[in-house]
């Protein structure tokens, strides 16, 4: 069952980020039919993260109450909803209200997807089973690319949306008819069975996501989210208008360095764990390898401003997608053991806290792209900027995660491993 429910929630990423993504894929459509400048589309892409970090908040700390089950249900359905809404929209502010509604919704995905398999799987295996089901994202965001560009090219964009609604639907009701809450034996997590954890206070919450360690945890977790939502908003619209790919070359790229890239992340994370079982230490393992990693994305960013042909872009996106976008697998990892008895809450936090990037970086690149003049130039002054946050953060990752000072008596000494 615990394989099943793995499933189940990577086939629920792959919706969940083809939602996100779809919007991309329906940028030129879009703003042509809407008559909508760089800023504007900028503003669309801000305005699925607008109540994004409150939802998550709230809806993580009401998962460890309900249940994840039930959450991760309530989560599917409301996708559905908004995404069949689509027909409804006539305008750029009915347009923007749609993905805030949808923003809403998936809010507090990632922290309950973590909470809920934190119960079916110990703690030396969550980095393969996190980047597992991260793998889900990179599936629906871009090995879902070419069916819905032709789909939007033949149907239109409406029609495409309400497509994801019908699957977020299809899953729900499978999820209601297989899913589980929990493995009917406990596994052996963070603390043994027959413990069971006191109640957190906030005094111990508060000094947990007041360390070091949680802080630079959600830094670059930050600078992924900032990556990420650029691929998400800007990326399609990049290889049309700058490098002159036409849609459905501009969906099979996408789609092939996507699946690469998403395959990295697996190995990356793969890669933490071995050497998590190896030295029993996140120092040694989690953020070694997130800080790295998040820094050869940045040089391979970078690399995009300066390479000529076509082909090198494109390999330049995939490893720097690799490498920068495995790093939210290290920081969860990270955190979910800092306080194994609040993971929804401490995750819930800071994935929803991450997605402040999600706002400022569509608008950000929008106003970068449009100040310049030339699109192939502010692209690239948005690269570069990609490529700072990137290192910066992962310079600061390596530096500063390292202390045991966000520790509280409750976890056990499994999970007491990030240390000098």
């Amino acid at each position: 069952m615990a394989r099943v429910t793995m499933v189940l929630l990577f086939v629920l990423y792959m919706i969940n980020y083809a939602d996100k993504t779809i919007a991309g894929y329906s940028a030129v459509q879009i703003m042509d039919e809407f008559g909508l400048s760089q800023k504007e589309w900028g503003l669309v892409g801000s305005s699925f993260f607008w109540f994004f970090s409150i939802a998550g908040i709230l809806g993580a700390a009401l998962s460890d109450r309900i249940g994840t089950k039930k959450m991760l249900a309530i989560m599917a359905i409301s996708w559905t909803v908004v995404q069949f809404g689509a027909y409804a929209i006539a305008s750029l502010p009915m347009l923007v209200l749609a993905r805030v509604l949808l923003g809403i919704g998936e809010g507090p995905f990632w922290a309950t997807v973590v909470s809920h398999l934190n119960k079916w799987f110990p703690e030396e295996k969550r980095g393969l089973v996190y980047s597992t089901v991260n793998f889900g994202a990179f599936v629906g965001a871009v090995a879902s690319a070419p069916l819905l560009v032709a789909m939007i090219d033949q149907n239109g964009w409406r029609f495409a949306w309400a497509f994801m609604g019908a699957l977020s639907l299809i899953w729900f009701l499978v999820w209601i008819w297989v899913g589980k809450e929990k493995p009917a034996i406990a596994v052996a997590v963070s603390q043994p069975a027959s413990v069971e954890a006191p109640k957190a206070k906030w005094s111990e919450i508060s000094k947990v996501m007041l360390s070091s360690t949680y802080i630079f945890c959600f830094l670059i977790y930050f600078g992924q989210i900032w990556g990420t939502t650029f691929a998400a908003v800007w990326e399609p619209v990049y290889l049309v208008k700058a490098i002159h790919l036409t849609n459905q070359q501009m969906a099979y790229s996408i789609a092939g360095t996507g699946l690469v890239a998403g395959l990295m992340t697996i190995l990356i994370s793969s890669i933490g764990d071995r050497l998590y079982k190896k030295h029993r230490s996140y120092r040694k393992s989690y953020v070694w390898v997130g800080g790295v990693s998040i820094i050869l994305g940045g040089l391979f960013f970078y690399s995009v401003t300066w390479v000529q042909s076509t082909a090198l872009v494109l390999i330049a996106l995939c490893l720097g997608k690799g490498f920068a976008f495995s790093v939210g697998t290290a920081s969860s990892v990270i955190v979910s053991s800092l306080m194994p008895a609040r993971t929804g809450l401490l995750v819930g936090v800071m994935s929803s806290l991450v997605t402040l990037a999600g706002i400022i970086s569509p608008l950000v690149t929008g106003s970068i792209v449009q100040a310049a003049g030339d699109v192939a130039v502010g692209f690239g002054h948005a690269m570069s900027l990609n490529a700072l946050i990137f290192v910066v953060f992962g310079v600061l990752f390596l530096l500063f995660a390292k202390r045991n000072e966000g520790k509280i008596e409750i976890t056990s000494p499994i999970s007491n491993r990030i240390e000098n």
